[in-house]
């Protein structure tokens, strides 16, 4: 396997071991999938691909959440 190869399946490890965290956080502590996984490192047209979302609409949900939103 290569350094790229490598370097993926890592990011994606990460993301899907972040969302398994999300399933445990509590329920009024909501946090978006968006956000777990641009933490993981993938950028919003990974995330956007992944749930099936707009990636303008996923980059607006990871830049409100830098700011304090949810």
């Amino acid at each position: 396997m290569d350094d790229q190869n490598s370097n993926e399946l890592v990011k994606y490890t990460k993301a899907l071991l972040l969302l398994q965290l999300q399933g445990l956080s509590k329920p009024d502590d909501p946090v978006k999938p968006e956000l777990l996984l641009a933490r993981a490192g993938l950028d919003a047209r990974e995330i956007a691909e992944l749930l099936g979302k707009n990636s303008g609409a996923v980059a607006k949900a990871i830049q409100r959440a830098g700011k304090g939103g949810a």
